[in-house]
């Protein structure tokens, strides 16, 4: 198919992608290439690439020469094929269009997960036109070719956007990957996989000297991580910056954490680390309807799996997100997998969640994730107007049917963003 022609086809976790033959060849690649930690271009039994990348650092390989997809690689590995800058006018189109959409669903504020200074400025330069309808919280990428002099550049994204609408002070990078491509890092093997249980783009040692640096500088650490092995690594390193530096308010974070160790729970609350989930991301009715996770992990870790009331019950700051565009931005949809999921089998333990608890993780504990819970995620005097008014009583609606209430009106600090 398309034999003249270059195709990638990314999967729907960005986690992996296919290419075909004549992108692999452009790439020059289709002999295979060295892709650094926890990815991998799969090689066939003729010595040729069968067109599987595995994670970020082997597709981005391939998608660096072609200029369409130079800032997504930007994104995710530190260097392209070439400098690449934001295309102003068109970046401002579709992120129009993106404001239209979130705005649409009840959006009024997103914490983005890669960031460098040039796209701080150009989510100034909207807010200044009067164009950015939601508050965007931005952080610097970080890769495991950064160094200190590159912290600076996270240093002065802290100081130059704390404005109404772009917030920095957080720097954001992967531990690991994910469980569908077994790159995700575990404490024992998969259970589809013996004898394998994981990678990390991080070393102990690496992580944990990386930690100490940003929050020496006062950064805020966003991490990537899916396994308990990559958890726990993320939870060890956060200790250790606090030993070193001193403790303090830092609100550092960890997103996913789609398997946990019962021993890791409470250190959440002890260190003060705010846990970031998915609900959406989480197998609802397994088994009937087919889904790779469960017996990946293994029935044995059904209960570590997504565990939002175990992490929850444990005291920590629980933030429930969607992780857009791995799935829809949809909060109702959101909502409704937190409400309405299923034990995966018997005897499994059940984490649906309350109504209260899903609205609070919604929107009062994502305020707290960036230290602005003083200010708004409730409605309530003397907090910013950003308010959504839906379809129906939330409270009066029964859990299945959560996904059919829509946004009738999306305000954002006084203004109307949307109108049904």
């Amino acid at each position: 198919m398309l034999p003249d022609r270059p195709l990638l086809i990314m999967g729907y976790d960005h986690h992996t992608a296919w290419g075909n033959t004549r992108a692999l060849e452009i790439a020059g690649v289709l002999h295979g290439a060295v892709t650094g930690p926890n990815s991998e271009i799969l090689m066939g039994d003729d010595g040729l690439a069968t067109g599987e990348l595995v994670e970020p650092a082997a597709y981005a390989v391939v998608l660096r020469h072609f200029e369409a997809w130079g800032r997504t690689v930007k994104g995710l590995i530190n260097g392209t094929a070439g400098e690449v800058k934001l295309n102003a006018v068109r970046e401002r189109r579709w992120l129009l269009e993106g404001l239209k959409l979130s705005a649409s669903l009840g959006i009024t504020s997103v914490h983005n997960m890669d960031g460098d200074l040039e796209q701080g400025l150009f989510y100034a330069a909207m807010e200044d036109s009067g164009d950015l309808s939601v508050r965007v919280n931005i952080p610097y990428s970080i890769f495991p070719t950064t160094t200190v002099e590159d912290l600076q550049e996270a240093v002065e994204m802290t100081r130059r956007f704390q404005s109404e609408k772009v917030r920095s002070g957080r720097v954001k990078l992967f531990m690991d990957g994910v469980m569908e491509s077994w790159t995700a890092l575990m404490l024992d093997d998969y259970a589809d996989r013996p004898g394998w249980a994981g990678d990390a783009l991080y070393s102990a040692d690496h992580f944990n000297w990386l930690a100490q640096e940003c929050d020496a500088r006062g950064l805020q650490i966003t991490v990537h991580a899916i396994g308990d092995a990559a958890v726990r690594r993320t939870l060890d390193g956060y200790e250790l910056a606090a030993q070193t530096n001193g403790i303090r308010d830092s609100r550092h974070r960890i997103e996913h954490i789609e398997c946990v160790h019962p021993d890791d729970l409470p250190r959440f609350a002890r260190l003060g680390v705010v846990a970031s989930m998915q609900p959406y991301h989480s197998p609802i009715t397994y088994p009937q309807t087919h889904e790779l996770f469960p017996s990946r992990v293994g029935a044995a870790r059904w209960d570590r799996s997504f565990a939002w009331q175990n992490v929850r019950g444990a005291g920590a700051h629980l933030v429930f997100g969607s992780d857009w565009p791995v799935v829809t931005p949809d909060p109702m949809i959101g909502m409704h997998a937190a409400l309405n999921r299923r034990a995966w089998g018997p005897g499994a333990f059940d984490h649906r969640q309350s109504l209260a608890d899903t609205l609070i993780s919604y929107t009062r504990e994502g305020a707290y994730a960036e230290i602005q819970e003083q200010v708004r995620g409730q409605v309530k005097v003397g907090m910013l107007a950003d308010l959504v008014l839906f379809s129906a009583d939330l409270f009066a609606t029964p859990p299945e049917a959560i996904a059919q209430v829509r946004p009738v009106l999306t305000i954002c600090d006084g203004r109307i963003t949307y109108e049904a």
